[in-house]
C-alpha cells in the first residue's frame, strides 16, 4: 500500500516538474507586439484626360437611324483627329440599334427606330482639353459626360507615399514603445491600401447641344491635382 502511494506521489512530481518548465518556455517564447498605423499623401499634377461622347439618333427606319448616327460620329472623329488625338486613345465602348415606343391612351406604340454610339477619348494634351470640346459642342444634339483628370505614370507618385507612411507608422511605433519602456525591434508583417483621387470636380459635364450656337468663351477646364495615398498597417515585434 505505501509502495503504491510512493509512486503515485513521485508520478505528481514528475508532472508538476514538467508543467512547470513548459510554462516557463512558454514564457520564453512570448513575443510582445505592437500593431500601428500610418497614411501619407503625395500631390501630383495631371497629365491627361479622359472623356466619353455619345451620339444618338432616331428615324423612321434602323437603317436610317444608324446612318444618321454614323454621320455625327465622323464629324466627332474628325475633329478629334484634327486636334492630334491618336488612334490607340480613341475606343468604342457602346453600340446600339434599338426601337422606340411611346405611350398613347395607355397603349404602347412604335414612334421609330433609335442608333446609339458611345466613344471614350483620352487627351494627352491637357492644354488642347477646353479647345477640343468647344470644336466637338460644334456638333449639335451629342451628350460629353465623365471627364476624368489622372496621371498617366503614378508609379513613382505611389513609392513616395509609400516610404512616408512607413516613416510615419515607425516613429508612432518608436513613440509608443518609448513611453512603454521597450523598444522596437523588427517588423512582423505590413499590409497596405493605396488609392487616387482628383479633387477635381469629375461629375458628368453633359452638353446636350440643341442648336449650332457657337459658344461666346472657350471652355475652360482647371486641371487640379491628383492625390496619392498609401495607408499600411504594420506589426513590429517589441523588446
Amino acid at each position: 500500500m505505501n509502495k503504491k502511494f510512493r509512486i503515485s506521489a513521485a508520478v505528481v512530481v514528475v508532472l508538476a516538474v514538467a508543467v512547470l518548465l513548459t510554462g516557463c518556455a512558454t514564457s520564453q517564447a512570448m513575443v510582445r507586439t505592437i500593431e500601428v498605423s500610418a497614411t501619407a499623401e503625395v500631390t501630383l499634377e495631371p497629365d491627361i484626360a479622359s472623356f466619353s461622347v455619345q451620339v444618338s439618333e432616331k428615324a423612321d427606319t434602323t437603317k436610317e437611324a444608324q446612318q444618321l448616327a454614323n454621320e455625327k460620329m465622323a464629324q466627332v472623329l474628325a475633329t478629334l483627329r484634327s486636334n492630334g488625338i491618336e488612334e490607340r486613345d480613341l475606343k468604342t465602348t457602346g453600340l446600339s440599334l434599338r426601337p422606340s415606343y411611346v405611350w398613347v391612351e395607355n397603349r404602347q406604340q412604335l414612334e421609330g427606330q433609335v442608333a446609339s454610339q458611345s466613344l471614350s477619348v483620352k487627351v494627352r494634351t491637357l492644354s488642347d482639353l477646353g479647345k477640343i470640346i468647344d470644336e466637338i459642342g460644334e456638333v449639335s444634339n451629342i451628350t460629353l459626360t465623365s471627364i476624368i483628370l489622372d496621371k498617366e505614370n503614378k508609379e513613382e507618385g505611389l513609392a513616395q507615399a509609400r516610404r512616408l507612411a512607413v516613416a510615419k507608422a515607425r516613429q508612432k511605433a518608436d513613440l509608443y514603445a518609448e513611453e512603454a519602456g521597450l523598444a522596437v525591434a523588427s517588423v512582423v508583417t505590413i499590409s497596405e491600401y493605396s488609392n487616387a483621387t482628383n479633387p477635381y470636380n469629375a461629375r458628368a459635364k453633359v452638353m446636350a447641344l440643341a442648336s449650332e450656337a457657337a459658344y461666346d468663351m472657350a471652355t475652360e477646364i482647371p486641371a487640379g491635382t491628383l492625390t496619392l495615398t498609401s495607408t499600411i498597417s504594420m506589426v513590429f515585434e517589441m523588446r
